[in-house]
């Protein structure tokens, strides 16, 4: 095994030990069980003049072969600060959003991913570590036109699995979005949450 894999096992089998605590509240899923949101955190020198975002997957398609879940949805399908997900976010996602804001929103982002080039993010489960309802998953993550694995933690119980991940937007060849030389900006790291259940 090389060092660097072992690297990678030996930080997956220290977050299996080290997340003790429950998950926050995963989003409410839609009838078919499927649900992911992105939380996307505001920040330059005047982060308090802007707003937290949510993105939801309006079209999230999930296959479950023998491996574990792999995800797929479209970036022009997402569904930008939905009222009733920012209403059950708390304090930081209390700030009103109205509908001119939500379009300058989506019309920058779509810029931003250069959607018409690469229109899906495709997630792959590679394998799960560990017994029982925490694991360690190691994931492959497809994102404008770059590939990259990832390790986190989800609670899967039978063919049903939540978590969330931390994804950088720069390790994505994505330049997080700035305006006025960094007056107004979002963070670099997104926050992907999720709720799947098997077909």
């Amino acid at each position: 095994m090389s060092p660097a894999r072992r690297r990678l096992l030996l930080a997956a089998a220290a977050a299996l030990a080290g997340c003790a605590g429950p998950l926050p509240p995963s989003p409410a899923a839609p009838d078919d069980g499927q649900a992911l949101r992105i939380l996307v955190f505001r920040g330059g020198t005047a982060a308090r003049l802007g707003h937290n975002h949510v993105l939801r997957a309006a079209d999230l398609r999930v296959e479950w072969p023998e491996a574990g879940p792999v995800l797929r949805f479209r970036l022009d399908a997402l569904d930008i600060d939905p009222p009733a997900l920012r209403a059950g976010l708390g304090a930081a996602f209390a700030s009103a959003v109205g509908d001119e804001a939500r379009a300058g929103t989506r019309a920058n982002l779509l810029k931003a991913l250069d959607v018409a080039r690469h229109p899906e993010v495709v997630v792959r489960t590679l394998q799960r570590l560990g017994e029982g309802g925490r694991q360690a998953v190691e994931a492959e993550i497809s994102l404008h036109g770059v590939t990259r694995r990832q390790w986190f933690v989800a609670e899967v119980e039978g063919r049903r699995a939540r978590g969330e991940v931390v994804v950088r937007q720069s390790d994505f060849g994505l330049q997080p979005f700035t305006v006025l030389g960094g007056l107004l900006a979002v963070q670099d790291a997104l926050v992907v949450q999720f709720e799947l259940t098997a077909p």
